[in-house]
């Protein structure tokens, strides 16, 4: 017994105190897993080179050269003097944006229309605009990023503009439509890059509004009272009385008359912040009895706003 003991013993103390068992199974699911870490790694890195782009800057990426916009009236025939209005007036009833901005896309429109693309590509650099497709119509933006919508009418003239000067209303007297096309006051072309309402200044013919609004006659029951306070002036509020369906154009001519505010000044009304078109009636634009309007006295020229 004791013999076999010791035998025993000195068999281990010849063994190794840590001894490594050979396993293949082990071999193969340590491989599986190295295939499987480096397959989920290629992978990931794929997808993030697929969602990271080209490394360009924003001015590079995003603003193409000034182009022309080319365009045709579908239902209306442009006159010189008609173009020359609008834009005067689009320009002096900007309320939002920087006023720089707007100061430097006039002048650079005027100067595009002449023909000198590389001056008016440079008065828009200067300023920090931005212009995605290189058409003003189809949206631009300043350096906070805030955008700056042009309806086609005041970006360039119609491909189909009248060869006369003569006005819109002498244009209605001849027959011919002037009805403001849909298409000349869209903000943006075809290549849309934003979406939204419309700038909301929608065109009309002064002359063929007044004589509509003449025309109507309004029963006493049909008229309002609205109260107009007007901007160059400290009070007392102004008070007048209009038919529920006439437009805005008619009352503006009322606060003309009343205030007796001269002809070398314009009026815009402003309910809620929203300048209201002067082609559809207060309620149609969501005014209210009770509700105070402002009546907003510009006068007519290139730095009012």
């Amino acid at each position: 017994m004791g013999c076999c003991a010791s035998v025993i013993s000195r068999e281990d103390d010849h063994l190794p105190e840590n001894r490594t068992v050979f396993d293949p199974r082990s071999t193969h699911t340590a491989r599986n897993a190295s295939v499987a870490t480096d397959t989920s790694a290629t992978t990931q890195a794929t997808r993030q080179r697929g969602r990271r782009g080209p490394a360009l800057p924003l001015d590079q990426q995003y603003n193409d050269p000034l182009r022309v916009h080319v365009w045709y009236s579908k239902r209306r025939i442009w006159s010189r003097s008609d173009l020359e209005r609008e834009r005067r007036e689009f320009f002096e009833t900007r309320v939002t944006g920087r006023p720089e901005v707007w100061a430097a896309l006039e002048t650079a429109l005027t100067i595009m229309r002449g023909g000198d693309l590389a001056t008016a590509q440079s008065i828009i650099d200067a300023a920090g605009v931005t212009i995605p497709t290189g058409d003003l119509c189809e949206g631009c933006y300043d350096e906070q990023g805030v955008l700056y919508r042009l309806p086609q009418c005041i970006v360039s003239d119609p491909e189909n503009m009248a060869q006369t000067t003569s006005s819109g209303a002498d244009d209605a007297m001849r027959g011919i439509e002037t009805t403001p096309d849909d298409g000349d006051l869209d903000v943006l072309s075809d290549g849309k890059l934003v979406t939204g309402d419309a700038s909301g200044d929608e065109l009309m013919a002064d002359d063929l509004e007044r004589r509509r609004d003449e025309k109507g006659k309004t029963s006493e029951r049909d008229l309002v009272r609205v109260q107009a306070r007007l901007s160059d002036r400290g009070g007392p509020d102004l008070t007048l009385t209009i038919g529920k369906g006439q437009s805005v154009g008619l009352l503006i001519r009322k606060i003309q008359q009343d205030a007796g505010i001269p002809d070398d000044n314009r009026v815009r009304i402003v309910h809620l912040g929203q300048i209201l078109s002067e082609h559809k009636s207060l309620m149609a634009q969501g005014w209210q009895q009770g509700h105070v309007i402002n009546a907003f006295i510009v006068p007519r020229g290139p730095d009012s706003f």
